[in-house]
């Protein structure tokens, strides 16, 4: 009977033990795919922003083109288009979501970051758009000082774009450090 007993007490510490050493595996193994999980969203993070950073190169160059065209009167011949909406803030949103962005970045990055996501949307696009088909118009029913109106819009656009490449270069600095 007492040799029942003490097998019934190694049976039951056994049992609590593998329990025990279950949820440690668990939570073991949650612990190291949640850690992947952040490294994978950081460097996602990092690859969109550099995506973006080459995007925003192209576009400074569309604008030198355009502000080209301005100054030789043939606005209306430019046909660049800037897609501004083609920015990547996939991976920002989710994180911005589920509260893991400001694991990233400073209050001051997530700030910039929604900046950007502002002026790189697709009303930005909209709205710039809208001004160089005016400005074309506006040239080919001979008004005056189209010039002077396209020129200040570009040079209005180009320091968004400035200031949103110096945005996601501060951002990069964050995340890499």
């Amino acid at each position: 009977m007492q040799e029942a007993i003490i097998k019934g007490i190694i049976y039951g510490i056994s049992v609590f033990i593998g329990i025990i050493a279950g949820i440690g595996v668990t939570i073991g193994v949650d612990f190291f795919k949640e850690r992947k999980q952040n490294i994978n969203d950081k460097n996602n993070l990092i690859f969109e922003i550099e995506c973006d950073l080459s995007k925003i190169k192209t576009w400074f160059d569309m604008i030198n083109e355009l502000k080209n065209y301005i100054n030789s009167d043939r606005i209306n011949q430019f046909n660049g288009y800037f897609d501004f909406s083609s920015t990547i803030f996939v991976t920002a949103n989710r994180l911005f979501q589920n509260g893991k962005l400001y694991d990233y970045l400073s209050k001051d990055g997530i700030k910039k970051i929604q900046e950007n996501g502002t002026y790189l949307s697709i009303t930005g696009e909209n709205t710039f758009s809208n001004q160089i088909f005016q400005h074309k118009q506006a040239m080919l029913n001979g008004y005056q000082n189209v010039k002077q109106a396209a020129a200040n819009d570009v040079d209005s656009r180009e320091k968004i774009l400035r200031k949103c490449k110096n945005n996601f270069e501060d951002i990069l600095k964050e995340l890499k450090k």
